[in-house]
């Protein structure tokens, strides 16, 4: 179904979805280059300073970061997410059973909605990260001299791997990042099948972001650190995180998702 979904695909939508990820990215690059120009390149802070210490997945000194965090569900959601909820609405999808089975339809958009959530996240952030080489030195951050970001093993996955290869611990964050940018996208894609209104399934990925955000706030595991994507999406969080809990949470949202696809499927909303 490649060519159906390279013309099914709203070249607009991709954009749109593309733009509003850039433009808070470039909106953070803007502000951390502003700083620079305010107190000139050759301050002492700047000299110290890196790529490593400075892109979007590792400021916490901006809010431009929180937004974007915040709205991966919906910038991830808006290119396909719920493409099969249209073609359902406006009977589309008659004409594809006739070509292929209900199966094949169904988990090929989803297919589709994860691909396109993944890339619209992974591209703002690989821009964001690789334009702070062209105006600070690639050099390792230092625990001591970066110690005012207080990148800790306690809201840093593999800080270990921070300090000695800060590149290849960037490109892992930029990676979960976008996967959970998949996830969220295919989450809305299966809410879209028991939702009949497109606009509220699309922000069902921003409405799970936000309660989970809450329940975190209100029940705490201390030892297991946070449970809300949010928390644990950035290189360097302002939460506590685990690995283990990082793990389980992704694997629980795979099933939770997938399953709700299977089950979505089978509803005669689709038949």
């Amino acid at each position: 179904m490649y060519l159906f979904f390279k013309k099914r695909l709203q070249k607009k939508m991709i954009g749109a979805s593309l733009l509003i990820g850039l433009a808070i990215c470039l909106i953070q690059f803007y502000q951390i280059i502003n700083n620079y120009l305010l107190y000139g390149m050759g301050a002492a802070h700047v000299l110290n300073d890196s790529p490593y210490s400075n892109w979007i997945g590792i400021d916490s000194f901006n809010f431009s970061p929180i937004l974007f965090f915040l709205l991966i569900p919906i910038i991830a959601s808006i290119p396909a997410a719920t493409l099969l909820r249209q073609d359902i609405n406006n009977q589309f999808i008659l004409q594809l059973k006739i070509r292929k089975s209900l199966k094949q339809i169904i988990w090929s958009y989803a297919g589709v909605a994860f691909i396109t959530g993944f890339i619209v996240i992974m591209i703002p952030l690989l821009i964001n990260f690789s334009s702070y080489f062209f105006i600070l030195p690639n050099i390792k951050p230092d625990d001591m001299i970066n110690a005012n970001l207080a990148i800790i093993n306690k809201n840093t996955l593999l800080v270990s791997l921070y300090y000695t290869h800060p590149f290849w611990h960037a490109m892992i964050a930029i990676i979960v990042t976008s996967l959970w940018g998949g996830l969220f996208s295919l989450f809305t894609f299966a809410t879209s099948l028991f939702i009949k209104n497109k606009f509220v399934a699309l922000s069902s990925g921003l409405m799970l972001q936000i309660v989970l955000l809450l329940v975190n706030s209100i029940i705490k595991f201390p030892k297991l650190g946070s449970y809300a994507p949010f928390d644990f999406l950035k290189e360097t969080n302002n939460a506590d995180v685990n690995l283990s809990t990082v793990a389980v949470v992704t694997f629980i949202m795979i099933i939770v998702s997938l399953s709700l696809i299977k089950w979505g499927g089978k509803r005669s909303v689709v038949k």
